[in-house]
């Protein structure tokens, strides 16, 4: 059985507290790593990854879109690691 990782870009809704955003994000089961990051004319993003068995086949992008303070979410990448 392998591991998938999902990679995105999380952007916030105007307003949102990033720290707090932040630690949604980690509360998401299967995140293996998540940082807040600067993005263009000093706007801020939370870059994140999450790991899951091939098998198991969880959809983070839709776990992470309900969180309360995200506007958008961005898949950049999906790929299997082990």
């Amino acid at each position: 059985m392998g591991k998938v990782m999902t990679v995105m870009k999380v952007y916030p809704e105007e307003g949102a507290d990033m720290q707090k955003l932040l630690d949604d994000v980690y509360a998401v089961k299967g995140c293996n790593s998540a940082k807040i990051e600067e993005f263009v004319f000093g706007a801020k993003i939370i870059k994140a990854s999450f790991v899951c068995d091939d098998k198991e086949g969880v959809d983070f992008e839709e776990k992470v879109k309900v969180l309360k303070g995200v506007s958008e979410v961005q898949v950049d990448e999906v790929g299997l690691i082990s």
